[in-house]
């Protein structure tokens, strides 16, 4: 399964709760304000070993470079929804 996380892991404990009920094969992709997540130290540690996705446009719209997942761009994600069904979302 997709983990979708809009929110910021500072306004919200979406990303938070999203990694408690994850499971080992879920991969978790960062949109909108949580791509701060991938930006940042303290999480870095927290999502190491995962399958992260971080989406391109919202990195480039807020000026950020992730430091941790893979690049993901709209058409990736529309791929990867194809590919392992509808996701959970979180936030928004």
């Amino acid at each position: 399964m997709i983990q979708l996380i809009l929110t910021s892991p500072f306004l919200s404990r979406d990303l938070e709760q999203a990694l408690c009920y994850r499971q080992p094969d879920d991969l978790l992709v960062l949109m909108q304000d949580a791509v701060i997540a991938a930006t940042v130290p303290q999480w870095g540690e927290r999502l190491a070993g995962i399958p992260l996705y971080v989406m391109r446009e919202d990195l480039q719209a807020r000026g950020l470079q992730h430091r941790i997942g893979m690049d993901l761009d709209m058409a990736g994600l529309v791929a990867l929804i194809a590919e392992n069904g509808s996701p959970q979302t979180w936030g928004g």
